[in-house]
This record gives C-alpha cells, structure tokens and sequence, in this order.
C-alpha cells in the first residue's frame, strides 16, 4: 500500500471520529442521579383542606370542589414519620398510562416548594391553608385536560426539579422510554384519582399486617393476632413510581387502603418496612386474597388483571429475641 493511501485512510478515519463527536456534543444531555434514595414523606392528592377524600374521587377537575396536592407524612403516617425533602418539586397530570400529557401549562409553572416537611407555596398554582391534612398548604392541579381513560382516572405526579429531564420553559417534554414527559418513575411519587364521569368500577388494593405471635405463619385473631397498624410500606406501580410515598398500615381497616384507589392493570410490588421500630422481626407469612405466598419476604408482586375490582396483601411478623 502506497503512503498517500495509507495517508488517505487516516485522514477518512480522523474526519469520522470528529464527525462523530461533534454529533455527541449536539446531543442533549441531561444529568440524573441514579445513586439518589427514594424521597421520604409523601405526596398525595387531597380536597382544598387537605382532608381525605373518599377513594381519591372528585366532582369536579378545578375549583372549591376541584383536586389538589398535599405533602407530608401520610394520613395514616405515626408522629414520628419523616415529611418531604425540603426543596422544590415539579408536577404534573396525565392518564394512568402516562403516555398522555393532561396539564397544559409549562413546567416551569408547576412547581412546588417544600419546606420543614410540608409544601409551603406554589409557583402560580393556587394554594390554600391545609387546615384538614398536615398542614402547610394545598396546590391546585388544575389547569389539565380531561382524561382518555374510561373509567375517568388521571394520575399526579411529584418529581424534584434536580431529578427532572428536559426543559421547563416548554409544556411537554418527550424523553423516551421509562420516562414520561421529562418525569422519571423512580425519582417521582404519584397518585391515581379519579373525577366524577362514567359509572365504571376501578380497582383498590389493601395491605395488612399482624404480628405472629406463636412464629407459625398463621394469623390467629384468638390469640391476639388482629391486623396491626402504624407498620410501613411502599407500593410501586406497574410504571415503576411509588404509590403516594411511605404509608402505614391501618388496624382493624376492613376495605381498601385510602391512597390504594383507582388501580388500574398490571404489576404492583408492595414492599414493608423491617420493622416498626419496636424490635427485630422476621418475616413468617406473605398471602394474597388469603392464599400463601412462597417463599415469604418482605416484598409481594400482585398482577391486576382487566376485570380484578380488588386485592388483599397481607404481611405476617414474629419478634425475634422477645
């Protein structure tokens, strides 16, 4: 091979690389830190009081009656349950899919800040004194869209701005998959509501727990063994956010769990805490709709299927050393 060919080869090859590296530097590149853990408290959506609102449904979308957002411990959470972060929060509304955009302002008017645990102020949103939840303030979702799905339900969500891709100047903000609209599930909590349209049955789930007292992975109400409250856990959706955020469970609760409404198919992992602060504990039953679980853990997957209205978790602990 002659030199001016050789030469000629290495110059095709540097013109490439150079090519291809200006096409890497035009590339957006957006920074997220996947070393970040979950987000403490919880978010969730409330009334203009912040009270709880029977199965997350609305009357209306907007107004005095309309849907709004609360943060904090959850209802449900014991005095000692950590609050938000402090620091400010993106939201937005879209069908249970995600696919769907529904708010229709820009990001950058949809933020939230937190601070000492509770959402403080809003950026244009209205907010109003959470005098029935919390405490803090109230933001109002509106404005958005009305949903595609059948059974009328939108989903919220709360994503840090630290943890959000895109830019917040525009209203959408396309991001491929396993991210929705510049949201990306494991850093953000969400909450699926619904709002008054057709008559359309929605899936709820309820999580429970009893401490087993004998070690035999059986609950035995005579011997004590009624459904416990103040344990924590999460639920993470079929798109891989958590459900509200940290939540507890409820004794003696008999329907669905209040944030655990308008569920809507596919896969959803429930996953308890080790313990309630009181000992050490090992895990001793895992049931679904009363049927066993093997082996037992501290996590259970249950599949909502089209036509399932409801699914019953249950965790059994026995103390260790006690």
């Amino acid at each position: 091979m002659s030199t001016v060919r050789v030469k000629r080869k290495w110059l095709s090859v540097i013109a490439f690389s150079l090519v291809f590296a200006a096409l890497l530097v035009s590339i957006p590149k957006f920074s997220v830190n996947a070393a970040s853990p979950p987000l403490s408290g919880a978010i969730f959506t409330t009334d203009i009081t912040g009270g709880v609102v029977n199965q997350n449904q609305y009357s209306t979308k907007c107004g005095p009656s309309g849907v709004y957002l609360d943060g904090g411990p959850g209802p449900s959470a014991p005095p000692t349950a950590a609050g938000l972060p402090d620091g400010d929060y993106y939201f937005q509304v879209t069908d249970p899919s995600g696919k769907t955009l529904l708010s229709t302002d820009a990001v950058q008017f949809r933020v939230l800040t937190v601070s000492g645990g509770l959402i403080t102020s809003a950026s244009i949103h209205p907010t109003f004194p959470n005098t029935g939840g919390s405490g803090g303030v109230t933001v109002e979702l509106c404005p958005f869209n009305d949903t595609p799905n059948n059974g009328g339900v939108y989903k919220a969500w709360v994503t840090p701005v630290g943890q959000f891709l895109g830019d917040p100047t525009k209203v959408d903000n396309p991001c491929g998959n396993g991210c929705f609209h510049g949201f990306v599930p494991a850093f953000s909590k969400v909450d699926n509501f619904k709002v008054k349209g057709p008559v359309v049955a929605i899936a709820c789930m309820s999580v429970f727990k009893f401490i087993d007292a004998n070690g035999n992975g059986i609950r035995e109400p005579a011997l004590g063994e009624i459904h416990y409250g103040g344990w924590g856990f999460t639920v993470t959706d079929p798109l891989g956010a958590q459900i509200n955020g940290k939540m507890y469970t409820i004794a003696h609760l008999k329907d669905c769990f209040p944030g655990l409404f308008n569920l809507v198919p596919g896969k959803y992992t429930v996953v308890e805490d080790v313990t309630d602060g009181t000992g050490t504990y090992v895990v001793t039953a895992n049931t679904v709709d009363d049927k066993n679980q093997s082996p037992v853990d501290t996590q259970i997957t249950v599949t909502f299927k089209p036509n399932d209205l409801r699914h019953d978790v249950t965790f059994g602990n026995a103390p260790v050393g006690q």
